[in-house]
C-alpha cells in the first residue's frame, strides 16, 4: 500500500500546478493564511472553497499538516524514523546489509512508524527504538526461542508474528537471514 500511496502523491504533485493553477509553496502559503490546523478542517475549506475533489484535499492537507514536504518521501520518512534514534542508524545499516545480501530484490519501505521489508508481498518489518532494533518476520506457526520471539511493539501487519530484537551489530549472525529468507517465502508461497 505505501508503494502505491508514494506513487499517487506523486502524480498528484507533479500534475498540482497544471490542476490548480498553483505550485505546492503557492498552496502552503494559502493554507497557512486559512488558519485551519486539523486535516479534516482542511480537506472540507479545499473542497467547498477551492474545489478539490477528495484525494486532491486530503494529499494537500497531509502535506500541509507535514510540514509542507511530501508524506510519501521516503529520505524524510527515513530522517524521521531516526530522529532521536540517530545511535540506531550503524546497527539498521548492518541488518539491512545481511537482508539484502540474502534477498537481493527486497524492497525497504520506511513507514510512519517501521520499515517494511518487502517484495511482492510485506514479509517483515523493522521497528527502531531508542534502544534496539525489532526485526518482525512473517513466521507463522515457528516455534518462539531465544533468538526469534514472539513479535510485541512492531505496529505492523498482523502476519508478522515473530522478531528478532537486536542492540549491536555483534548479534546479527547467520540466523537473521535464515529467518528472513524462512519469512519470504512463506510470504510468497516457496
Amino acid at each position: 500500500m505505501a508503494k502505491e500511496a508514494r506513487e499517487l502523491e506523486q502524480a498528484f504533485l507533479s500534475s498540482l500546478v497544471d490542476e490548480t493553477d498553483a505550485g505546492l509553496a503557492e498552496w502552503m502559503l494559502t493554507l497557512e493564511a486559512a488558519g485551519l490546523q486539523k486535516n479534516n478542517e482542511i480537506v472540507k475549506w479545499l473542497k467547498s472553497e477551492k474545489a478539490f475533489n477528495h484525494m486532491q484535499a486530503s494529499m494537500l492537507a497531509g502535506i500541509f499538516l507535514n510540514d509542507g514536504e511530501p508524506v510519501f518521501h521516503y529520505p524524510t520518512l527515513f530522517r524521521k524514523l531516526f530522529a532521536g534514534k540517530e545511535k540506531q542508524r550503524p546497527l539498521y545499516d548492518a541488518i539491512a546489509a545481511v537482508l539484502q545480501a540474502e534477498l537481493p530484490g527486497m524492497l525497504f519501505i520506511p513507514t510512519k512508524t517501521y520499515v517494511s521489508l518487502e517484495d511482492d508481498r510485506v514479509f517483515g518489518c523493522a521497528k527502531i527504538n531508542k534502544t534496539n532494533i525489532r526485526v518482525g518476520l512473517d513466521l507463522g506457526d515457528e516455534a518462539f526461542g531465544e533468538y526469534v520471539r514472539k513479535g510485541v511493539g512492531l505496529g505492523a501487519m498482523p502476519n508478522i508474528t515473530h522478531m528478532i530484537e537486536l542492540k549491536d551489530a555483534a548479534q546479527i549472525d547467520y540466523r537473521l537471514a535464515a529467518y528472513a529468507r524462512q519469512a519470504y517465502e512463506r510470504a510468497h508461497g516457496a
